[in-house]
């Protein structure tokens, strides 16, 4: 336990100055015909230690671009067709703050572009999206870039899927549910993803996902997760959410191994304009030793409605030959630390 212990220590004496933000939900208009041009310019001042460029290990001191919130350029849209029935569509791309160039050099619509119909049916829409686990994980796990996702076999936890259908049903006393379903081509693999919330506007929010790729190879790999929420009643101090989140990782992939990963935090407002995040998320390898941990304090303060400063303290566990990081491409049981302090605009 290298860095571990420490800056856990450094963590919990930091809660009082900063706050953090989860990733937030992604929604398509509805009603008049209209577009939306939006974005995020987003940059963090990072030091991490055991850096590892596939050569070298040590310290560096980097301008990223967010892991927070990534930056992006938008453009969102409908149409009122009639009859309760409207068109809709989504293009956002990603892009590096710090360099300005794209943050995908062979997508230049990487992060959405789908167009589809929404109605008394639900929302039907199609192309590259984000998957049914992105839409309704983030109050279980801690989103934000420095989550649970970044674990080698959760990614899927948010992620886009290319050449896809995806279906989103009516609020039915708070219950929505959720399919997505990618075609693959050759390119990534069939994938089959189904998700089931329940958020009534209550304390109490739950859901689950389960999800199958397999892919040009043949080979299966399923991801299921549930989580839960729970609002605490607000206090003099402030408000107070607690969650959970479980995943379970399973390969048919030679040479793999199934894989747990769960996550324990609190979100604490002491202000309207201040949030605070703490979060315990562990990976459990079945059948090594080589299991990874990490403590995150994250925060975020609203200077005005759409202007915040965002910090993070992460300390990163690997055990055995683990090497899971947050940046650089991870060396065998290498901890690492993460201390970050940025501005993010939305606009």
């Amino acid at each position: 336990m290298k860095a571990f212990t420490p800056l856990c220590c450094a963590a919990a004496m930091a809660a009082c100055s900063f706050s953090a933000s989860a990733q937030s939900s992604r929604s398509l208009p509805s009603g008049n015909a209209g577009v939306t041009v939006y974005g995020v310019a987003a940059t963090e001042m990072v030091h991490v230690t055991n850096f590892s460029d596939g050569t070298h290990v040590g310290s560096s001191n980097r301008l990223e671009s967010s892991k927070v919130t990534a930056s992006r350029l938008g453009f969102i849209g409908s149409e009122d067709l009639g009859g309760g029935l409207s068109a809709v569509f989504n293009l956002e791309m990603g892009y590096a703050l710090d360099t300005g160039a794209q943050s995908n050099a062979t997508a230049t619509f990487n992060r959405s572009s789908l167009v589809g119909l929404r109605g008394g049916f639900g929302t039907v829409t199609v192309g590259r999206q984000w998957d049914v686990e992105d839409d309704i994980l983030s109050r279980y796990f801690i989103f934000g870039g420095y989550g649970v996702f970044q674990f080698s076999e959760f990614a899927a936890i948010s992620d886009t899927v290319i050449n896809s259908v995806k279906y989103v049903s009516p609020n039915y006393g708070g219950v929505t549910v959720r399919g997505l379903y990618g075609f693959g081509e050759r390119v990534t693999g069939r994938i089959a993803e189904l998700a089931v919330n329940y958020a009534a506007g209550g304390p109490l929010e739950m859901g689950a996902t389960y999800r199958t790729q397999k892919d040009i190879n043949g080979y299966n790999t399923q991801l299921s997760t549930v989580g839960a929420s729970y609002k605490l009643p607000s206090t003099a101090w402030g408000d107070w959410r607690v969650h959970g989140g479980y995943a379970w990782s399973k390969p048919q992939l030679p040479g793999s191994h199934r894989t747990a990963a769960y996550d324990v935090g609190l979100v604490w407002s002491p202000a309207s304009n201040t949030n605070i995040t703490l979060d315990y998320v562990a990976r459990d390898q079945k059948g090594t030793a080589n299991d990874s941990r990490f403590v995150r304090l994250g925060g975020e303060y609203f200077l005005s409605k759409r202007t915040s400063v965002i910090a993070n303290l992460i300390a990163l566990q690997n055990k055995g030959t683990a090497s899971q990081r947050f940046y650089g491409v991870g060396a065998a049981g290498e901890d690492q630390s993460v201390v970050s302090i940025g501005l993010r605009h939305a606009f």
